[in-house]
């Protein structure tokens, strides 16, 4: 009775241990939260894959068009190219934060977005630089950005062009809107030249 009692005070007393471990290695490691974060993204995601198999409603990347992407934002937020089924023209810019040309079309592309959202404009950012998020979110917050701005991922991955900015226009789907790219940065009114092209 008593060798019961010591094996169950000892299972308790070492649960406690592993447990206190746990939580100290939690708080004081930030890679560690991390990774734990991006597990739990990870088995979020599987989830609801395995929601959405079930009701019939699974749709994998790229199912639609070349640029039907899945990826995430700077914070880790979800961003799918099936959250702007609305949309008439979407313009995926592919920039970074170390280049030049890219922050200085930024203000302009943010200004374009505000006042063509309401007429089926989507602009997204697409970045591939890692170990620069406070940088991108400064940009962000500076420039006035209130379109998505995510990370180079996934079917984001088809285009490999050497330069950046580069910006691609699809459909709502996904598919390219024209057989080429426009390369360089551009102002507000040659932005909106070429835009009006796709929303006639």
């Amino acid at each position: 009775m008593k060798s019961s009692f010591y094996k169950t005070l000892l299972l308790k007393i070492l649960a406690v241990v592993l447990a206190a471990a746990a939580v100290f290695m939690l708080s004081s490691c930030e890679k560690l939260n991390e990774l734990v974060g991006g597990w739990s993204d990870e088995f979020g995601n599987l989830i609801q894959e395995l929601e959405n198999e079930e009701s019939g409603t699974s749709q994998p990347e790229g199912a639609n068009g070349k640029y039907d992407f899945v990826s995430k934002d700077v914070d880790g937020r979800t961003v799918r190219l099936s959250d702007f089924k609305g949309a008439s023209v979407i313009m995926i810019n592919y920039w970074e934060p170390w280049c030049g040309p890219c922050l200085r079309e930024m203000p302009d592309l943010a200004r374009l977005y505000e006042n063509y959202k309401d007429k089926g404009l989507v602009i997204v950012g697409v970045f591939s630089e890692t170990g620069m998020d406070k940088e991108v979110r400064d940009i962000i917050a500076d420039d006035g950005i209130t379109y998505p701005v995510v990370r180079k991922q996934g079917v984001l991955k088809n285009f490999n062009g050497p330069y950046v900015p580069t910006t691609l226009f699809v459909d709502a789907n996904g598919n390219p809107l024209s057989d080429s790219e426009v390369v360089g940065s551009k102002s507000y009114d040659e932005w909106e030249s070429i835009l009006k092209l796709y929303l006639e």
